[in-house]
Formats: structure tokens, C-alpha cells, sequence
């Protein structure tokens, strides 16, 4: 009896480790459109408002956990976080995430991605973006087009 008790104790201790865990997961709210025209004024190269559009168009797509989005006058690069079983599909979710970047917006070079790495990096360089003061624009371009070009393989 003293053996179920102890069982009980640490299987209650796990579970509620992981429910206050996940209380402390928070979930980015999108920006306010104030929010975005204002970001947008202070940084005319970078599009903050087809950042956000291009993350809510990734996000329709059922498998994609998250996204992260930077777009600039031509390119728009865009990186998702996929979980679970939807990692057997990366090459088919991209295609698809891709096509509907493409159709959104024809006049920009999409690069789409779901490697982690590379995820974390742009989702780091979009935060970025919008803190205050902003960063410099060639160090902005230069992170970009490193992580596009990791993009490619």
C-alpha cells in the first residue's frame, strides 16, 4: 500500500508540473493595425503589415503549428513549425504553404521553410523588427539573406 501511495504522490507531482508549465506557454497575439502602421512608418523597407498577412495565410494551413514571416520589397521569407505526425508531410506542407504565398503575392520571391533552426532565427529577427529602436537596415538584409540562402540548402 505504502509502494501506490508513493506511485500516486509522483504521478500527481508530473501532472501538475506540466499543467503549470503549460499555463506559463504563451501564444503571440497578432498586431493591432495601429501597431503595424506604425512599425510600417518607421521601417519603409520592411513590410510589417504583409509579414503578418503571409503568417496568417500559413497558419490556414491545418498542419502548421506556427509561423514566422519577414517580407521586404522583394522577398518574403516565411518559416513554420510543424509537430507530431504533420512532420512526415514537411515537403508537401511547404508546396502547399508556398502556392499560396505565391498567389498572394506575385512580385515577391517566397522562401519557405520548416527547419527548426532556421525558425527560430527568423522568428528572433521579426521580434526584433518591432522593438524599438529598430536595428539597422543592412544588418536586417544581411540576416535575411543569410537565412534565405539556408533556406535553399
Amino acid at each position: 500500500m505504502n509502494e501506490m501511495k508513493k506511485t500516486f504522490a509522483i504521478a500527481s507531482c508530473v501532472v501538475l508540473t506540466l499543467a503549470l508549465a503549460s499555463c506559463g506557454a504563451t501564444t503571440q497575439e497578432p498586431l493591432s493595425p495601429q501597431q503595424v502602421e506604425q512599425l510600417s512608418q518607421k521601417r519603409p523597407n520592411l513590410h510589417i503589415q504583409t509579414s503578418e498577412e503571409a503568417k496568417q495565410i500559413a497558419l490556414q494551413n491545418n498542419r502548421v503549428d506556427e509561423a514566422a514571416a519577414v517580407a521586404t520589397d522583394k522577398d518574403l521569407s516565411v518559416a513554420v513549425r510543424v509537430s507530431n505526425f504533420n512532420r512526415l508531410r514537411l515537403q508537401s506542407i511547404r508546396k502547399d504553404v508556398h502556392g499560396k504565398l505565391r498567389n498572394a503575392y506575385p512580385k515577391h520571391e517566397i522562401h519557405v521553410t520548416t527547419d527548426s533552426k532556421i525558425f527560430a532565427e527568423l522568428k528572433k529577427l521579426e521580434s526584433s523588427l518591432k522593438k524599438s529602436p529598430p536595428p539597422q537596415k543592412r544588418d536586417v538584409e544581411k540576416r535575411l539573406k543569410k537565412l534565405n540562402d539556408d533556406m535553399r540548402g
